[in-house]
């Protein structure tokens, strides 16, 4: 597996914000020391970046205007590395290993810790039939809304709900949404994965794309659902077995054990 990265991502942090470098410097070190081989990525063109994002909302991430908790003011350069940490991911089935996540950004919004939607620019940038299977706690919202009606992509999500963004509920044809409630143990998070897999395969994608959120961990501290450690690595070779070429990006997960999680994950793939 080929991790692509950036220790330029690194560079910025907010103090007290839980999208902290931490995070990307832990699964750095996991799987350093586990051998994985890194190549590094480079920032993504402007004319990416607009393949599912407005002009509009391109200048407002450059002008840095948008003041808010979530997403604080931050450099363009960072978002645009995301993207094309994950463009290179993408072209070469490895992980993207990179930070500020993207599956909250939609056509001309910003929300939940994301500026750019990193996963939906590699998508619209490699222009394969593809399904977009997100496992991060959290629904994807603008994933969804970026691809909603898209004879090309699939975009199917696990999600917990109620929880932010609260969105999610219902299915809508190309999305496929499997909300969970609060305290689903790993038994039936598996159970409710290998449904949400028969709809990745009747699509018959070309590539998959996974959305890697991390914040299933029964010990995380944003959300409320009883993965294991091991349990990753069940979600991994779940994935596998369906043999469809795939790339993953990494979205949220924020707990200490990060690195550790990461790792049962890849090593199954």
């Amino acid at each position: 597996m080929l991790i692509v990265y950036s220790p330029q991502c690194l560079e910025y942090e907010i103090p007290g914000h839980p999208e902290s470098p931490g995070r990307v410097r832990r699964i750095h070190d996991v799987l350093k020391e586990k051998g994985f081989r890194f190549v590094s990525g480079a920032p993504a063109k402007e004319q990416d970046v607009l393949l599912v994002h407005t002009r509009e909302h391109f200048e407002k991430v450059r002008g840095m205007n948008y003041p808010g908790i979530e997403t604080p003011p931050i450099d363009i350069e960072y978002p645009l590395l995301a993207a094309g940490v994950t463009i290179k991911a993408a072209e070469n089935l490895g992980f993207a290993l990179t930070r500020p996540p993207g599956h909250h950004a939609g056509r001309d919004s910003l929300g939940g810790f994301c500026y750019f939607n990193n996963v939906a620019i590699a998508v619209k940038k490699l222009n394969r039939k593809t399904v977009i299977l997100d496992i991060d706690v959290h629904h994807g919202q603008g994933t969804e809304e970026i691809f909603l009606g898209d004879e090309d992509v699939s975009y199917v999500s696990l999600h917990q709900s109620p929880l932010y963004p609260m969105t999610g509920l219902k299915s809508d044809r190309n999305c496929h949404n499997f909300p969970l409630l609060p305290g689903t143990d790993e038994k039936a998070y598996l159970k409710t994965l290998e449904k949400a897999l028969t709809t990745v395969e009747s699509f018959r994608p070309e590539l998959l794309a996974v959305s890697l959120g991390l914040d299933t961990f029964a010990e995380d501290p944003l959300a409320g659902q009883n993965v294991t450690k091991e349990g990753y690595g069940k979600i991994g070779k779940m994935i596998k077995e369906l043999g469809i070429p795939t790339f993953m990006a990494l979205e949220g997960g924020y707990s200490d054990e990060i690195g550790e999680l990461c790792w049962h994950f890849l090593r199954t793939l």
